[in-house]
């Protein structure tokens, strides 16, 4: 306590917030940010998953257009509420508005989804397009991710976009892959790469350059992920594993040069699960098989260690 009341007698913090300091040392003042957000979250799902359950269980009672104005207007009261709390525009990162505006922002735009689902399944506007009422959602969840500056929300745009993906190469590859899991192995490593140009250009040109993260991650979880299950389940498994293993040494580097910790732990996992692979393929012993993803799981979890430091290392530099 003497030190803070010192600090702010030399003008070194605020005399105004000593007060409050002092109640942070002695342990009164404690923060619930936490507990609020994972509260505000479940609120958010809840309602969500109410506003399905009653449409499912009360449908024929109200009809298809009465739910559809009322899951319109209830999307528009959430992003007419946060537009009103946003801060302008900005290619920065804007300041962050009250926390119940950013969950109010999730709520609608997962309304917004929930409403055009159910418009598509009850009146077949796009018929046998309908997969392009994902690709619609997308779009929109990526403005207003962009408008309210909302990593959330655009992982919400970059998963709908994925799954639009998934269901759309069926037909445009279908003649190619009559294997399903191959024809979902394409879309999945497509849209990584895809994801991970959309975290270099906004890294690059520093538009929304926080981003990176949510594109990144996503970019590299699909393109290895993609990767690793031509490697477990393919029946050429030795091209898939080869390709893995040199994407995951191409994503492991440039992490490692850009101090992107979550890129390498993707890149290392990937590529410790392929080189499995390729060691373990021609052992029939099931002793030594377990000795080896011991001792070989054991170095990853090192080397994970040891990355996680080396990063916290440079992040304190």
């Amino acid at each position: 306590m003497e030190a803070i009341e010192r600090l702010a007698a030399e003008g070194v913090i605020p005399a105004a917030e000593a007060p409050r300091i002092s109640r942070i040392a002695r342990g009164d003042l404690v923060s619930v940010r936490l507990e609020i957000r994972a509260l505000l979250y479940a609120g958010v799902t809840l309602a969500v998953a109410g506003a399905g359950l009653f449409v499912k269980e009360h449908y024929r009672e109200i009809g298809p257009v009465a739910i559809t104005l009322a899951l319109s207007l209830a999307a528009a009261g959430c992003l007419v509420f946060v537009a009103r709390a946003a801060s302008p525009f900005s290619w920065e990162r804007s300041p962050a508005p009250r926390l119940a505006a950013q969950y109010v922002l999730i709520l609608g735009v997962l309304l917004v989804g929930v409403d055009l689902a159910y418009v598509e399944a009850q009146f077949r506007v796009l018929g046998p397009e309908w997969p392009y009422h994902l690709l619609l959602y997308s779009g929109v969840a990526l403005v207003a991710a962009y408008r309210f500056d909302s990593a959330a929300v655009l992982s919400i745009a970059l998963s709908a976009f994925a799954a639009w993906r998934g269901v759309e190469v069926k037909n445009a590859l279908g003649f190619l892959f009559r294997n399903g899991g191959s024809r979902v192995r394409m879309n999945a490593i497509a849209c990584g790469l895809l994801f991970l140009a959309g975290a270099a250009a906004s890294a690059r040109a520093r538009r929304k350059a926080h981003f990176e993260a949510v594109w990144g991650n996503l970019g590299c979880l699909l393109l290895l992920g993609g990767l690793l299950s031509g490697a477990l389940g393919s029946p050429a498994w030795t091209l898939w594993g080869g390709a893995l293993l040199v994407a995951g040494a191409a994503v492991l580097a440039v992490a490692v040069r850009a101090g992107r910790e979550a890129y390498a732990a993707q890149a290392i996992v990937a590529g410790y699960l392929g080189a499995m692979r390729f060691v373990l393929h021609p052992i029939r012993d099931e002793k030594l098989l377990f000795l080896l993803v011991a001792a070989t799981a054991s170095v990853t979890l090192w080397v994970l260690v040891r990355l996680h430091r080396r990063m916290q290392g440079r992040h304190e530099t």
